[in-house]
C-alpha cells in the first residue's frame, strides 16, 4: 500500500499526478521503471461516480478514505533529445479534432481566456456548436490571440488543400512582416478526419519551412464516443471517430461528469484498443492544464506521407490491439486525506 498525504484544498488532478508520481517512485525503486497514466479515479464509498479532474479533494474525500483509480501502465521512457535548433524555431501547429457536442470550442475559449503569455493563431470552422466567444475577441483579441480565422467553407478536408494552406500561409507573411506568433491552433470541423488535414500539412513544402506539426489532440464526449465508434458507416468510408481516435497523439476524455466510474473506464479501455499510445487526460468541461495542450512535441509523424493511412485504419479491426499496458489499481494506491 502506498497512503497518500495531500492538502484537502488541492484538486484532485493533483492527487492523480500524486499517485503517478508515487508509483514511478516504487517502480524505479523496484528496479523495473514504469509510470502509470491515470484516466479515471473515484472514492471507493461510492465506486459509481467518476471524479471531476478539476474539484478539490474535500468535496469528495474525508480524512482516512481510499480512492481507486484506473489508467494505463508504460515502461518509464527516458527524456526526449531536445529538437534541432531548426525544428525549435518553426511555429508548432497543433490540431484539435472532436465530433460536434464533444467540446472543442468551449476548450478553446477556455484556451484564449486561461493563458497569458503566448500570442496564438486560431484557425476556426464556422459550424461549431458554440461559436468563439465574440466579445471576447473583439475586446482582447490582440493581447490573447493574434488572427483569428474563420473558414467559409463548410468541411475543412474538402478543400483542404485550398482553405487550410492559404489560412497558415496568411498567419506566415504576418510573421514575416515583423507579427509574432507562438502557436498556431486548427480547430477542424465535427465530421473531419484528421489525416488528410496531416498529410496536407506534412507534404507542403511551403508550410513545413516555418511550421512544425507538434501534435494531434482529440477530444472525445465520454457520453457519447462509443456510439460514434459504432456507426455503421457507409461502404467505401471511413468512421471519422475511428480515425480521429486512431490518429491523435493526446485525446482529452470530457464530459467525465456525466458518466458513471463503470462507464468510464469502459470507454477508456474501447480508446486503449484503437490507440495503445496517446495519453488519456481526464476532464469535465474542457478544463485541462495549459501544459497537456502545448509543446507536446509528439513523435515523427511523416509516415503518414508515405502509407496508406485509410487502409490501414479500416484493417484495424482484425490487429490485436491495447490491453497490454491498461491497469486497474483499486487499493494498491490507497489515499488517506
Amino acid at each position: 500500500d502506498f497512503p497518500v498525504k495531500i492538502n484537502a484544498n488541492r484538486k484532485i488532478v493533483e492527487l492523480m499526478e500524486e499517485c503517478e508520481q508515487e508509483f514511478e517512485d516504487a517502480s524505479q525503486a523496484a528496479g523495473k521503471p514504469q509510470q502509470l497514466q491515470i484516466s479515471v479515479l473515484w472514492n471507493l464509498k461510492d465506486h459509481k461516480k467518476a471524479l471531476n479532474p478539476n474539484e478539490k479533494i474535500s468535496l469528495h474525500f474525508a480524512d482516512g478514505e481510499t480512492f481507486g483509480c484506473y489508467g494505463d501502465i508504460q515502461p518509464l521512457r527516458p527524456a526526449m533529445r531536445p529538437p534541432e535548433k531548426s525544428e525549435a524555431e518553426k511555429i508548432p501547429v497543433t490540431i484539435l479534432t472532436g465530433f460536434l457536442g464533444s467540446g472543442k470550442t468551449t476548450m478553446l475559449n477556455y484556451i484564449l481566456q486561461e493563458q497569458k503569455e503566448k500570442k496564438l493563431a486560431i484557425i476556426e470552422n464556422e459550424f461549431g456548436e458554440i461559436s468563439i466567444d465574440d466579445a471576447l475577441l473583439k475586446k482582447e483579441k490582440m493581447t490573447m490571440a493574434e488572427k483569428i480565422i474563420v473558414l467559409d467553407n463548410g468541411c475543412m478536408c474538402c478543400t483542404i488543400r485550398g482553405d487550410l494552406e492559404n489560412g497558415l500561409m496568411q498567419i506566415m507573411d504576418d510573421v514575416k512582416k515583423g507579427g509574432k506568433i507562438d502557436g498556431i491552433m486548427i480547430e477542424t470541423t465535427g465530421m473531419a478526419d484528421p489525416v488528410p488535414i496531416v498529410r496536407t500539412f506534412m507534404t507542403s513544402q511551403q508550410l513545413t519551412q516555418d511550421l512544425r506539426l507538434d501534435a494531434v489532440i482529440a477530444m472525445a464526449d465520454a457520453k457519447h464516443i462509443i456510439g460514434r465508434l459504432d456507426d455503421d458507416i457507409e461502404e467505401g468510408k471511413v468512421n471519422e471517430a475511428f480515425q480521429q481516435v486512431a490518429f491523435s497523439d493526446k485525446i482529452i476524455l470530457n464530459k467525465l461528469d456525466l458518466i458513471s466510474s463503470e462507464d468510464a473506464i469502459s470507454v477508456k479501455d474501447r480508446i486503449r484498443s484503437i490507440n495503445k499510445f496517446a495519453k488519456i487526460v481526464p476532464a469535465v468541461r474542457g478544463r485541462v492544464k495549459m501544459t497537456e495542450l502545448s509543446d507536446i512535441r509528439a513523435h515523427d509523424m511523416a509516415h503518414f506521407i508515405d502509407s496508406n493511412i485509410e487502409q490501414e485504419a479500416g484493417e484495424a479491426d482484425g490487429i490485436e490491439h491495447g490491453g497490454g499496458h491498461d491497469g486497474g489499481h483499486d487499493g494498491g494506491h490507497d489515499g488517506g486525506h
